[in-house]
């Protein structure tokens, strides 16, 4: 009888742990159903092409589809948005960037904070920026791209995938370092951005090299100048803007995966590992190098002090040029 009574306690206990921590219950089995994967940006652009080629990759680890839900708008804030108020189980996350958790954020004063609001997971690639122009344009340096702006009275319409992008932030480093004369164009993404400047309605851009790259090889576009401090292996014969003699414009955006704040430890456990076991995989990486990306390596809280990082220098450099608010 005395173990009968001890059977039944355990019983009673395990089911009021049940009903107390359902969180933690559910934590147990996670994943148990797809889970979405939120890229903040319209399909074709570097942050959209990362996530293509981790979500098969992370899926295969987890057991469980990995569904690619693009929204885009507000220079990445409405997708971010979106995440930051999303349940913290698991089942959303987001392919973030240097655009959505730094300076978009700033820019705009968004509706979330880029660092409190969620809990950053790992780092999953750094990628150089270029500044490209369409295949028939006449320019093919950036002393001739700066000659261009001034020889016209309204400059030139250069593009990005949103206000408050890094792209956008880019240009606008140009324009107080070099007098480029320019008007910048918002676009919900890379992707629309790109097409209006290969079909003419734009004269350059600053973009990922990861987006820009297939249609550089495939002479739709032409790079006239890398932003980061080294030149990328996809394009040796394209000098960087300090070789061009522009300084202080060396910019590379990171990308990583974040999820809403306060996820359990029990998910934040299952999903880390699956994520560094997904940046190992061959089938990653070798669409990481030709999209001209690189891993990014780094543990969780390495990451997590990066994102914080990161966040207060474009905050410092966006409030020290007067664009604070004004997206």
């Amino acid at each position: 009888m005395q173990s009968l009574s001890i059977v039944r306690r355990l019983a009673a206990s395990a089911l009021l742990a049940a009903a107390v921590l359902p969180g933690l219950a559910a934590a147990a089995g996670y994943p148990e159903r797809p889970i979405t994967m939120i890229v903040p940006f319209a399909p074709g652009g570097n942050v959209d092409a990362t996530a293509r080629a981790l979500g098969p990759v992370l899926a295969k680890q987890l057991g469980q589809a990995v569904v690619i839900d693009n929204r885009a708008g507000a220079g990445g804030t409405i997708g971010s948005a979106l995440v930051a108020r999303a349940p913290a189980d698991g089942y959303t996350l987001m392919v973030g960037s240097t655009a959505t958790n730094a300076t978009a954020p700033a820019f705009m004063n968004a509706s979330y904070d880029p660092v409190k609001d969620f809990t950053s997971l790992g780092a999953i690639s750094v990628t150089p920026s270029v500044i490209v122009v369409a295949a028939g344009s006449p320019v093919k340096t950036y002393a001739e791209l700066l000659t261009l702006s001034h020889a016209r009275a309204t400059g030139l319409n250069m593009g990005s995938p949103g206000t408050g992008s890094l792209n956008h932030l880019t240009t606008e480093l140009l324009e107080q370092k070099t007098g480029l004369n320019a008007t910048h164009i918002p676009y919900k993404g890379a992707g629309p951005a790109l097409t209006d400047l290969m079909g003419g309605q734009l004269d350059a851009m600053v973009d990922q090299l990861s987006s820009s790259s297939p249609l550089i090889s495939s002479g739709r576009l032409r790079a006239i100048a890398q932003t980061g401090a080294a030149r990328s292996p996809l394009l040796p014969d394209v000098p960087t803007l300090h070789e061009q003699q522009v300084h202080e414009v060396d910019v590379a955006v990171y990308t990583g995966l974040f999820a809403p704040a306060r996820l359990p430890a029990e998910v934040q456990a299952t999903l880390v590992q699956a994520l560094q076991q997904a940046l190992q995989s061959p089938e990653f990486l070798e669409r990481l190098k030709a999209q001209g990306s690189e891993p990014m390596p780094m543990s969780q809280t390495e990451f997590a002090d990066f994102v914080s990082a990161e966040a207060a220098r474009w905050r410092n450099v966006i409030q020290s040029t007067g664009l604070a608010g004004k997206g």
